[in-house]
């Protein structure tokens, strides 16, 4: 009774074990496929070597032979240095080509279907997280979407195609038409609504050098183009993500409402870009005729000769006056014009943590408390332009410049 117990026991594990491996060789072809290929190798190899061994004339004299023989058939490569003589040698051979020509077929067509679901799933999104490194993130879509990476990547030398990450849902053409320019063709494109979460992880912006939130108005699922306030309210709430999933990465945002403005800088938000209104100040402007707006145009165009710009200042400056500044450009900078001081630049959560801690170093507390309420108010990237000489440079602070970079066509 028990030995009926035990090989009952032991053929439930066998089925048990028989029916895994079957398993895993259905979801692992080309697993399955390599095994094929080296059993029927060596095994056929076995047999022709036993069947030639005992013909006349034979010209496979050892099993390494027999195994290089059975390489180069299986691969249909076909020496002719090595080959059967025997009929039992030469059956064994067709059927060894046999298993060769299916074998390989599989192997073949895995490798291919692996690089081209690769390739599909970069088309459709699919960006490897984990290659993504000091990137250029673009949250969301615009019209005219080709010129304006354009305009970045002539605005920042540094970054290449490469770098940019764009996230948004729009259709699959709008994203092969702008993919098919020369400079763009390397953009990766994750798919998906950017104000949510984990669409967002997916482009890694705690590794991302910048991210620009751009007031999308790419229709939703029933094709209806969204409101101005839902344009905002999408970029409001990727800004509030992002500050709580990319804390200390600089964010660039367009918001069309500018009364929407303070709950963008309730997310530390860097820059916030009010398109709107500069839209209504430079048709105004235009009105006059004094063309105030060309020179806006011309100092904002990358391809112009002149281009207004900010650079950093060297620490040497720092706590010094804007008359050695200006000194500075005189001397060893006669192509760049400088114009102003861009205070609290640069990551907002650095600046505000530096502004704290100079705030906590007095100890008056009314003074302190005084100062608290000037961090609290403080205005990052606040632009201060033809300081007077004794102007004292905050650290922080960048140098608002107009470089010349010779003629070139508009």
């Amino acid at each position: 009774m028990k030995t009926l117990k035990f090989r009952k026991k032991i053929t439930q594990s066998l089925v048990s074990r028989a029916a895994q491996v079957k398993t895993y060789f259905n979801k692992s072809p080309f697993v399955t496929a390599l095994i094929f290929i080296f059993i029927s190798w060596m095994s056929f190899s076995w047999f022709v070597y036993y069947f030639e061994n005992q013909s006349e004339g034979h010209n496979i004299t050892s099993y390494g032979d027999s195994v290089w023989w059975g390489i180069v058939t299986l691969l249909t490569v076909g020496y002719g240095d090595r080959f059967p003589v025997s009929n039992e040698g030469r059956l064994f051979a067709g059927l060894l080509m046999i298993c060769g020509v299916v074998g390989i077929a599989i192997v073949t067509a895995k490798i291919s279907s692996y690089f081209l679901e690769r390739a599909l799933r970069e088309r459709r999104g699919f960006v490897d997280t984990q290659l993504l490194q000091n990137h250029f993130v673009i949250c969301g879509w615009k019209d005219e979407m080709s010129d304006f990476l354009l305009h970045i990547l002539d605005a920042n030398k540094r970054i290449s195609d490469s770098d940019i990450v764009l996230v948004n849902s729009v259709t699959d053409s709008e994203i092969e038409s702008m993919l098919a320019f020369p400079r763009l063709k390397k953009v990766k494109i994750i798919k998906g609504d950017f104000f949510i979460e984990a669409v967002l992880k997916r482009a890694a912006p705690e590794r991302a050098e910048k991210i620009l939130i751009l007031a999308d108005a790419t229709p939703n699922q029933a094709g209806q183009i969204p409101t101005m306030t839902e344009a905002d309210a999408r970029t409001i709430m990727t800004a509030m993500t992002l500050n709580s999933i990319a804390k200390g990465t600089p964010v660039v945002a367009e918001i069309l409402d500018s009364a929407m403005d303070q709950y963008l800088k309730l997310a530390h938000v860097n820059e916030i870009i009010y398109s709107r209104d500069y839209s209504r100040l430079l048709l105004a402007q235009a009105s006059n005729g004094t063309g105030v707006s060309n020179i806006f145009h011309d100092l904002l165009n990358p391809h112009a000769p002149f281009f207004i710009a900010t650079e950093s200042i060297p620490d040497v400056y720092m706590n010094g006056t804007y008359e050695n500044l200006q000194n500075l450009f005189k001397k060893s900078k006669a192509n760049q014009i400088l114009i102003g001081i861009l205070e609290n630049s640069g990551n907002s959560h650095v600046a505000k943590e530096n502004a704290i801690r100079k705030a906590q170093q007095t100890p008056d507390i009314s003074q302190l408390v005084a100062n608290l309420q000037g961090v609290k108010n403080l205005r990052f990237n606040k632009p201060i332009f033809g300081p007077t000489p004794e102007y004292v440079i905050k650290e922080g602070s960048m140098a608002i410049i107009i470089d010349n970079r010779g003629s070139k066509n508009v």
